[in-house]
């Protein structure tokens, strides 16, 4: 089995070259050839193959260039549509809402173009009546908690929400500073953390000073969690949950989340789950090259291999409670 992971060109480096590498070791582990593409290395005529592959790992946001690949027959991990909605945190909601997925109370703001910005400021005031103060503040488009703002008054609503770039506004839940991000890979919770924020800060993420601890979530989160990523059509994503006064709620699903601060902080190997998962999925529904396919036992022996890889996550998601535990008696 032969695949590609399309990874962005202009984006090196640091924390950029993690996943590529992740998933990489992750495959040779499978048995798996995984060759890593950069998206401006694919430029081809829209539908048209540019890489022979039975998959590809698509671990960018470049949604015309996913659109394109599945035009010319290839098998996307995830799908062009499911990081196109991740993406964009208006549509993520829209996702949710339409599957009956509890999510935070989000307005979209009105659409205005490029140059004009907001000259009607009238919609501000129907948020304000709908969601009060505070108010979270987001971009559409953002990553690492980086474009996410909150306002407490009118004055500070209005110097938030300027320019031209699609933005939501959501309502503020009160957590303590506190989240959850759980992976879902093939419709199957397999890790989650806690994250706490730093002081005087109100999101948690790990890129803004925050800090993570395994978690052990209930069934009611995981059930969230794989209903989020179901909702947006995922084969693998980060959804991120706040503990509200009325239950849990989505905050965001993320198709490409980043795996190495969850994989060391709790031990789960979330790489070769997401490179199993796409291995039995194509093994399954016949997409190998006929050159590279391995015979009628192949279901079998992917099938094997599914359970295997239930059970050796099921083990360390055990062994990381009990370290989790066993940390909290010394406290």
């Amino acid at each position: 089995m032969r695949g590609a992971m399309v990874v962005n060109g202009f984006l090196a480096g640091g924390k950029f070259d993690e996943p590529a590498a992740m998933m990489s070791a992750a495959a040779r582990g499978l048995g798996i050839e995984l060759d890593v593409v950069r998206n401006c290395d694919l430029c081809a005529p829209i539908g048209e193959r540019p890489l022979d592959a039975d998959f590809v790992v698509f671990w960018d946001k470049d949604v015309t260039l996913a659109m394109s690949l599945e035009a010319a027959g290839l098998r996307l991990f995830n799908s062009a549509q499911c990081i196109m909605d991740c993406d964009d945190k208006a549509r993520t909601h829209l996702a949710l809402a339409r599957a009956g997925v509890p999510s935070l109370r989000t307005i979209p703001c009105p659409k205005t173009f490029e140059g004009v910005g907001y000259t009607d400021r009238g919609f501000l005031m129907d948020a304000v009546r709908t969601l009060g103060f505070p108010m979270v503040v987001k971009d559409c488009f953002g990553s690492f908690g980086q474009q996410v703002r909150l306002a407490h008054d009118v004055t500070e609503l209005e110097a938030l929400v300027t320019g031209d770039r699609p933005m939501i506004l959501q309502e503020y839940v009160e957590c303590g500073g506190e989240d959850l991000r759980i992976e879902v890979v093939g419709g199957e919770a397999v890790a989650a953390v806690r994250r706490k924020a730093k002081p005087g800060e109100f999101r948690a993420n790990a890129t803004l000073g925050g800090t993570m601890h395994p978690h052990e979530p209930t069934r009611e989160e995981s059930e969230l969690a794989v209903a989020a990523a179901e909702a947006l059509e995922a084969d693998f994503c980060g959804v991120d949950i706040l503990k509200g006064s009325d239950g849990p709620v989505v905050i965001e699903v993320n198709s490409n989340a980043h795996l190495r601060n969850i994989t060391e902080c709790t031990g789960i190997d979330i790489a070769t789950a997401i490179m199993a998962h796409i291995r039995y999925t194509v093994g399954r529904h016949g997409m190998l090259d006929p050159v590279r396919r391995a015979g009628p036992g192949e279901e079998q022996v992917l099938r094997r291999e599914a359970q295997g890889l239930r059970e050796l996550r099921g083990a360390r998601v055990r062994d990381s409670h009990r370290r989790q535990r066993r940390s909290r008696g010394r406290a």
